[in-house]
């Protein structure tokens, strides 16, 4: 059951990201620059290819999902 709660974890992550990068990136901005001090700040590369990391990071999401999804079911 450790891996279901590690890919729902990530899956969570990745669509939040994914999201964010996608409908709502300067909600993301804002994000980043009150976190500043504690977080590294994110490229401005990953700005510029927002839309494709933003489908890859819900892409990614949706793939763990379903494997959490199918090891809840195996185990």
């Amino acid at each position: 059951m450790y891996i279901v709660n590690i890919s729902i974890f990530i899956g969570i992550i990745s669509f939040l990201l994914g999201f964010f990068l996608l409908f709502a990136p300067d909600a993301l901005k804002k994000l980043n620059e009150m976190s500043a001090k504690m977080i590294q700040r994110i490229d401005a590369l990953a700005f510029s290819y927002r839309i494709g990391l933003g489908v890859s990071l819900i892409i990614v999401s949706a793939f763990m999902f379903f494997m959490a999804y199918y090891f809840a079911r195996r185990y």
